[in-house]
This record gives C-alpha cells, structure tokens and sequence, in this order.
C-alpha cells in the first residue's frame, strides 16, 4: 500500500498541469529511511536554559524504515512538502516545470546531535522561536491543521508553545493557486505578563553543488559576537559572495548587512537556476549565511547529516539583524526583547527562478537581473504569476526607453537594448516592472544605508549606563545570576538609576521575589510617579500579593505609557475579571484591544466574559474572527468547546498532538486558574490526567471547591505516579504542592518543589527540598541533586544513584567527579566498569579514553579510540583531542628516554584526525601545530639532524596564529625564537604578552615559565581559572595545547 501511494506522488509530480489552475492539499504516510533519536534523559536539570525540554542522547549509526506524516501543498508550477512530526518543518520544494528543488530535500531522515536538545536533521526550513537556533521544537512533532481556503489556495498550518520563553507561535504555509511561490505567515505572541527573550529565525537549507552564488545585496557582514567585516570582498580581496571562493577557514556565518534590501538567494550558474526569498525589510532585518567549512572539518557532517543529497547551504531571515552570542552585548547589535502580550505578524515568500544568468532584484511577481555585456543592456525576468505590463528603463529620475512584458508563470523573458541607442551610466539606471511591482535601482542612494555599525571606542562599560547594559543584556538572555550581578552594581554607582531599578524589579519578579521587587518598583515611583514600566511592575507585584486595589492603581498609571498601555489595560481587565465585574472587564479589554488589535490574551478575556454574561453571539464572533485566522489558538478552540457545551473531549484534544500535550493543557489552565476560572481550569487538567503536576492541581482545586473524596482520590493517584520525564517549571504550581504535601506527604512533592525553584534560579532553596526527600530510590533524583552540591556531598549522592541502578549517566558523573578531583586512576576504574555495561556509549568510552591516557595508559587509550564510532555534537573535538594528547605524551615519555626515533613516529601519529571520532581535517592554515614541530625538533636535535631541527623550529617561530585570543603555543614561539639567536625578539615577544593579555593567567604562565620562574608559574598554575562570560549554550575559547604544555615542561 505505501509503495502504491508513493508511485502515486511520483506519476501525479509528472502530470502537467495538475488540474487547471487549483492548489491541492494532501496528508499521507511515507516510509523513509531514518536514523532515528533515542534515550532522553531522565535527569533534571534546570540550570540548562531549555528546561523544562530535555536532551535525548541517543543517535543511530544504522538507518531504519520508518513511517512519516506528510502534509504536501501543489498547484501546476511548485510542490512543497512538510513534516509535522519534525518541527513542522518544510521538508522541500520542487519547480515541477524544470524538476529542479529549490529548497534542499534530503531524501532520508538522519538524526543528529546539533540541536539545544540534541536531534536534528539537515535541510528543509526550520522554524526557530525562543532564546537560541535550533529550538526545542525543531525535531519533535508540533500541533499542524491543513486547510483548502476560499480564494483557492491550500495551507498548512504549524504550531506550537515554546515553554522557555512562555509564548506562542504559528506559522501558516500557504501556497496560491496560480503563483509559483509558497508564503510562510508568522504570527508570534507573547502571552506572559513579562517581556522575553527575542530569538527568531527561518533556516533554510539549499544545495550546496552547481557553483553556487549568494545574491545578497550588502556592504559587510557581522559574526554573532558582532564583529564587523566586509562583504561581498573581504579584507583579503576574496568574493565570498561565491560559495567555491570559501575554500578558507572553518565553518562561516555572515550576517549582511548595508543595504535597504529586501531579498535574497542563491544561483547555481552551473544549471542555470536559484531560489529566491523575499519579505518586506521593516519585516526581516536578518539575512544569514551558514556554510560548513570546505574542508573535510566540514566535509564531514554531509556524511553525518545525508546519504545521497550532498553537501548544503543554509541561507537564513531573521526579525534582527544578527544571531547574537553573548559578546555581541558589547556592539550595537545586542539581544533584544518581546514585550508581554505583544503579537508579532510578518510574512516571506519562497520561490524558485530560472534561466536568468543571476540575480539583482526580486519581489513577490518575480526576480530580475539586469546584464552589460557585448554592447548591450539585458534584462532577465523570471515571473512568478501571468502578467501584462510594461518595463521601464530610467536614468535617475528621467524615463528613457519602455518596453512591453508579457509573461506566464515561470516562463523567462528576456531583452536586449543596444548601449549604442541608449546611454546610462553605470549607477544610474533604474529599471521599474508595472506600477511599480519591482523596482531596481544601481544608484547608492537608494540603497546603501548609513546606520552606525560599530560601538564608539570610548564607551565606558563600567559606567553606571554601561553596568545597566550588560545587565539587561543578560537578562534578555534569561541568565539572571549575571543579570543581577551588573544591575546591583549599576545601583551601587547610583542607587536611584531609573532603568536599573525596574529592571531589577522585573528580575527579582520573575524569581517570585515578589517583596523586592516591589521595593525596587516603589524606589521607581518615588522618583517619577508616571514611569510606565514601573507602575506596570508595581501592578504585576501587587497582584502576585494580594494587594488588589494597590494593582490596579499601578496598571491604571502604567496605561499613560504607550509602551505597556495594551497591556496595562489588559491587567486592569483580568482584575474585574476575578472580582466578576464583568462590565469594567470588558470595558479594560476593548480598550486594551484599541491600542494592540493583535492582543490576543485581551481577546482571551472577552470570550471568558462573553461566555459568563450568556452573550453567545458575541463569543462566537470573536471566536470566529481568531479561528479563521489562527485556527491552532487552542485559547479559541478551548473557549468554543466550552460555548457549544460539547460533551466530546476527542474534538477539542484531537489538534493537540505535538511532543508534550499536557504542557499545552497547563499551560491554559494556568491562565484560567490566574483569573478565576477555576471549573475551566479543571476541564483543561481533565485532560492532562496521565501528569501527576495536572493531578496535583486539580486536587487542590477540587479542594479549595470543597469536595474532599474527590480531592483525596485525585492526590493519590498523582503520589503513585511516575516522576520520570516530570519536569515542572512553573511557580504557580507551588501552592498546589505546598497544600498537597501538607495533606498526603511523598517525597516527590518536594522534589517537584525543588525543580520549580531551582528553575527559577534559587538553588538554595531547591537543595533544602531535595534534602528533605529522604530515601526516595529513583537514580535521577540523586543525579540532580549531586548536580547541586560539591566534594563528599556529590560524590555521595553519585554513589547511591549507582546503588538504585547503573544508568550510564551516573557512570558518566562519577567520571566527571574524579577528573574534576583529579582521582584519575578512580575514574579509570570507573570508565572500564561503566564501559563493560555501555560498550557502544562514546559518552562513556570518551572519558573513559580521556582517564586512561592521564594515568599514562596511551595505547590502551589509542586501541579503545580506534574502535569508537562517535556521532559528535557540532563543534565536538573531543575524541581527537584525547587522540592527539595520548600520542603527544607518549611522544613527551619517549624524549625523556631518549628514544628519539619512537618521538618522531608518536609526533607523525598525533597529527592524523581520524574520523571515526566525529572530526574531519581543517585546512592545514587552520592547525596550530607548534608542539608537535617543536618536539619534532627537539627529537632530531637528539639525533644529531640540527638542520632538520633548525627548520622545523623556523616554523614554530614563524607561525600566525587565526585568533586574536592568547594560546600557550606562543610560549614555544618564544622558546623557538630564542633557540635560533633571536632572543631579543623572543623577550620583545614576552614582554607584550604583560600589557596585551594582561589579565590571562596562560600567558603570565608562559611567561614565567620562559623566564625560568618555576615556583611562580606552579602558584599561577594552581589559580588559574577559565570560566567566561558565556551562555550555557556557547563554548569559550579553551586553549586546547596547554594541558599538553604544561606537562612538557
């Protein structure tokens, strides 16, 4: 059966056309080979920025036949197809006039390790909402709906809540019925009471082959630290604008920026055809290009990622202009926020091109590209939908020359104009299809944008203004520890620092530190009574403690300010809500509706008051109006299930299908429950009955309602439960398993408690209710806890997790313990245990691999890496460090014995990458090899072969390290120098090391070291500490030679 539904897509792909100009929508199942994701993990961590997702640690190196839900969208010109099962992500599309894909189709589904969660495939378009790319959603299903709509074109739309931001988002694929483009229209809407990160990205991948051009129009490219570069040539005069001429470097990222622009894409001149994204530039600042490096470093993960579909691109849009890293905080280019109850809406075009030699301008009717070559003005048009107008050719602002266009879809048009008969400069010519449909002009000033790019070289961070910045910056990444680091040292600069004082009160609110952060709010008001944000978190704070009248007061004043007024009013509405004033609630709701028409919580109110003052019309229409356009707002759906008092559960549960329903149904039922509809909230827990957090809140619901047995019953049955894969998050929770604990006291209660706190970053606390636990027999538990506690303490919590069973996680935290205790010959004996149960875990094996060669077992640590096979996460060097580390200190071990023969194989050895460790090769520019040349020298000097000595010490000395950060190999640099007679230069060398990297620990190391100052570099040794100033998600730069350095000298 599957083999005929297949047949069937591949002979209805050749029919042409379809069905005189319709759009279809089709769901089937299709078996495809997958290399499926397992083994989530158990363990909590709510340190980790994606809780409450976890990570599955699983990959296949063998692939299955697997069945997969299809959703595919076609008319006559483009087909498109959609995994709802995977992120809901557009899979492919195809230009069925020409066969040709322009978005990247990989033809199988291979998991791996590169997402915040650890699975995700290559190719496609991704959706990506939240704090950081690749988001929690971007594997697992989503709620999706397709839809045959009035004006002939069919949608898909995906959807979903991302739980670490608190707000939701849906996207609808709609492709026309008679265009050869697809739409993707976002709707984004923070529904929390508190802005949140601002992340969002479409990534979409492309072939890589057919000598591929990047049309981005541009003047530079920033990285995510917001280093600024040129674009399209860089400083080294290379046209990177070519995918073929960044044969250089590692992986690449070019954020382009410089134009007023409002498309991009790719060409591949080899076939003669591209891909285009357009999108309206006030709609998507961003415009990211993503290569893997073109040696085999990145070579290898197109044998990772596909089977058969080569290599890819990805050519991203974002809302910002650049995927920010932390250091970016220090350039005009800083993380943003959403602000509550803010909706966001935009929407982008996708669409193949095709026979026009590149291209220099698209719109939504087609792309253009405009040639002088051989004497003659060409213009190339590739349409997207019928037309029948005119191309006009201006100099400036004069109009010289017309010409009539008559086009079908996707058929290319062309024309020449002799340079003979007209004459316009080079950039001067404006060329504009119809009424202005498309508009190309090569002249600067209707292009090139003069926004600054660079910070001002004086701005002073450790001012007051600039300690607030880096606070906030912080914030707007969720990492509230250094958040509140810079923002109190901000106030103690200048205690009354308007901006610090409420962003410290929103922190502290967030914490459910409610007491200070009305006393920061009330610092505020008694500064400027009318600041908005303020009287808006004096609201918020007051609400939280009951203080009704003084809440409203806040919320009333907030609305004066147009930043926070919708949702200000909003506020004021839940407020009448609970009293059941339902006329002042509807009265805040209208007006919050004025100033935000896309407030879709305020629409959340109406629908509630609609409902209770038994106006069934206007429910409905409201209703109506939501569902028509987002027909996933499960709020809408909820509400409708509730008006047309339907008995069937199935219909209202039957869209909620994505990965972790029951997060949906508390989600809702928590808003419910925060106004006062108590029953409402109940019917939603009904449905999350299988989750022992639903179970506790609707026990202490029922009660608060007082039915006692009913209460009871439902208390238990969420005691019995499973606490695996229970992660809670949420702090209104808490009352429920405060009261719940009270009445039928379990450990897990405590347990959940704890998590909630420590994700709302108070470890203290959660510690306290872990510790009251007692004995609870559930290894994740002591996994966590171990997490929170040092020395002994988590060395004990690891060992009684072993006692309930051998998880290899718990294999995998003892072995962390005992090389962070430096207990190596422990955590060997550990890894050779763990290793017998897991034979085939590169996690364990990797480690266990690392232990052995620190107790100078290199062999056995080589033999062991030879026979691994490891599915790495992007960036992983792992593996090939500890390959590189066992041979270099045997090398080391065999100098010492003089054995100078064996150095110079252990050296040759060292500098293989092998594969099988998840590592390809980088470019040879790219590899600091001084140590192994150096020990190479000192090698052959032991033989007697000084020249051979000599030149490989020239090269040592000679090397120009890639990076401006300071590395250890610097110190052989020195030495190397000095060695050849150049030792005024090597002391010039040291000497700069004190004033340029002053504050780094390596380099005063290296330089006592060089200056033979053994006892103060063995105290620097001991100091030295690496932490930096990073998310939980970046890696700073470790210096990958200094262990190794250390143990040479």
């Amino acid at each position: 059966m599957k083999k005929n539904i297949i047949s069937f897509f591949a002979s209805l792909f050749l029919i042409q056309p379809l069905f005189a100009q319709q759009a279809i929508v089709m769901e089937t199942m299709l078996t495809i080979k997958t290399y499926p994701f397992s083994d989530p993990d158990p363990v909590a961590d709510p340190s980790d920025l994606f809780y409450p997702y976890f990570r599955f640690d699983g990959f296949a190196a063998k692939g299955i036949d697997k069945d997969w839900k299809v959703v595919s969208l076609e008319n006559d010109y483009i087909k498109l197809t959609l995994y709802p099962e995977i992120g809901g992500k557009i899979w492919g599309a195809v230009d069925k006039t020409s066969g040709k894909e322009f978005i990247y189709n990989n033809h199988v589904v291979k998991f791996r390790d590169i997402a915040m969660r650890g699975p995700w495939t290559s190719g496609g378009i991704e959706f990506n909402f939240g704090i950081i790319g690749h988001a929690p959603t971007s594997s697992t299903p989503v709620d999706y709906l397709t839809k045959k709509k009035a004006d002939g074109s069919v949608s898909c739309y995906v959807s979903s809540y991302d739980l670490v931001t608190r707000t939701f988002w849906t996207v609808e694929v709609n492709l026309p019925k008679d265009k050869a483009y697809f739409t993707t229209k976002t709707t984004w809407h923070n529904a929390s009471s508190i802005d949140q990160p601002y992340y969002q990205w479409m990534n979409a991948g492309y072939p890589a082959a057919g000598n591929a051009e990047f049309c981005y129009p541009g003047t530079n490219y920033i990285g995510h630290g917001g280093e600024l570069r040129s674009f399209p040539l860089d400083e080294q005069g290379r046209d990177i604008s070519w995918y073929e001429k960044n044969d250089f470097g590692n992986s690449k990222s070019y954020h382009i920026i410089g134009q007023y622009n409002d498309f991009y894409g790719a060409y591949w001149h080899d076939y003669n055809f591209g891909s285009i994204h357009h999108a309206d530039y006030d709609e998507k600042l961003g415009m990211k290009i993503f290569l893997w490096g073109l040696s085999r470093e990145g070579g290898i993960w197109e044998d990772l990622l596909t089977d058969t579909d080569g290599q890819y691109i990805e050519l991203q849009s974002g809302r910002m202009y650049s995927q920010a890293a932390s250091n970016s905080s220090f350039t005009p280019y800083k993380h943003t926020a959403f602000s509550p109850q803010a909706t966001d809406q935009w929407t982008e075009y996708w669409f193949p091109v095709k026979d026009i030699k590149g291209v220099s301008k698209a719109s939504s009717i087609g792309a253009l590209n405009v040639l002088r070559e051989e004497g003659f003005l060409k213009i190339y048009f590739s349409p997207l939908q019928k037309l029948s107008t005119t191309v006009k050719l201006f100099e400036d602002e004069k109009e010289i020359h017309s010409i009539p266009l008559n086009c079908d879809v996707l058929k290319s048009w062309k024309d020449s104009i002799s340079l003979n008969n007209i004459t316009i400069p080079v950039g001067k010519l404006k060329v504009v299809i119809g009424d202005n449909l498309l508009v190309y002009s090569e002249r600067p000033s209707d292009n090139i944008v003069s926004r600054p790019k660079q910070l001002p070289a004086d701005f002073n961070w450790n001012s007051v203004y600039g300690l607030y910045t880096q606070g906030e910056q912080w914030m707007n990444q969720k990492v509230y520890e250094k958040a509140e680091k810079f923002l109190c040292a901000s106030l103690k600069k200048d205690p009354y620092f308007l901006p610090a004082l409420t962003s410290l009160a929103s922190l502290y609110y967030r914490q459910g530190r409610y007491e200070e952060a009305l006393l920061h709010c009330r610092i505020a008001l008694s500064i400027n009574t009318y600041e908005g944000e303020a009287n808006y978190l004096y609201g918020l704070c007051n609400m939280a403690l009951g203080n009704n009248t003084d809440a409203k007061d806040g919320f009333s004043v907030a609305s004066y300010s147009t930043s926070v007024r919708s949702t200000a009013y909003e506020k004021l509405a839940e407020m009448y809500l609970i009293d059941h004033n339902w006329s002042k609630a509807e009265h805040y709701a209208l007006k919050s509706l004025e100033f935000n028409q896309l407030n879709l919580t305020a629409q959340h109110v109406l629908m509630i008051i609609y409902r209770k003052t038994n106006r069934p019309e206007k429910g409905k229409a409201v209703i109506s109006s939501l569902l028509e356009e987002f027909p996933l707002f499960h709020v809408a759906r909820f509400e409708k299930y509730l008006l047309d008092g339907s008995t069937d559960k199935k219909e209202f549960e039957s869209l909620i299908r994505n990965e972790l329903p029951f997060e949906t149904y508390m989600e809702l039922a928590e808003w419910y429950e925060s106004v006062g509809c108590e029953g409402d909230a109940l019917s939603l827990l009904s449905f999350a009955s299988d989750y022992p957090i639903a179970n506790y809140k609707m026990a202490y619901l029922l009660h608060k309602k007082g039915d006692k047995t009913g209460s009871l019953e439902i208390l238990e049955k969420a005691n019995n439960q499973s606490p695996e894969s229970v992660f809670p998050f949420r702090p209104s929770t808490l009352k429920a398993l405060e009261w719940a604990k009270i009445t039928r006291r379990n450990w897990k209660i405590s347990y959940y408690e704890g998590l909630i706190w420590w994700a709302n970053q108070n470890k203290e606390k959660a510690l306290t209710l872990f510790d009251d636990c007692g004995e609870t027999g559930y290894a994740p538990f002591y996994l966590s806890r171990a997490s929170l506690k040092e020395g002994e303490a988590r060395l004990s919590d690891l060992l009684k997790a072993e006692e309930v069973t051998m998880l290899w996680r718990t294999g995998f935290a003892l072995i962390n313990y005992y090389t962070s205790v430096n207990q190596w010959q422990k955590a060997v004996e550990v890894g050779k245990k763990y290793m017998k149960k897991y034979p085939s875990n590169y996690y364990i094996g990797l480690k266990y691999a690392k232990a052995l060669c620190e107790t100078g077992k290199y062999q056995t640590c080589i033999s062991i890496l030879n026979k691994m096979l490891v599915l790495p996460n992007e960036g992983a060097y792992a593996g090939r460090a500890v390959y590189r580390a066992a041979n270099l200190y045997q090398a080391m071990e065999q100098l010492s014995h003089k054995n100078y023969k064996q150095v110079l194989i252990d050296v040759e050895a060292s500098k293989e990458w092998p594969e099988n460790l998840g590592v390809g090769k980088p470019y040879d520019n790219m590899i600091d090899s001084r140590l192994e040349n150096y020990l190479e020298a000192e090698a052959y000097v032991g033989q007697g072969n000084n020249a051979k000595a000599e030149e490989l010490l020239s090269l040592v000395a000679n090397f120009q390290p890639e990076h401006s950060y300071f590395g250890s190999g610097n110190l052989l640099t020195a030495l190397a120098l000095r060695e050849l007679g150049k030792e005024s230069e090597a002391d010039r060398m040291v000497v700069s090391w004190t004033t340029d990297f002053s504050e780094n620990r390596i380099a005063q190391w290296c330089a006592a070291i060089y200056r033979g100052e053994k006892e103060k570099a063995t105290g620097i040794l001991g100091s030295r500490n690496d932490q930096a100033d990073t998310t939980p998600w970046e890696t700073s730069s470790r210096d990958p030679n200094f262990d190794l350095i250390v143990r040479l000298f």
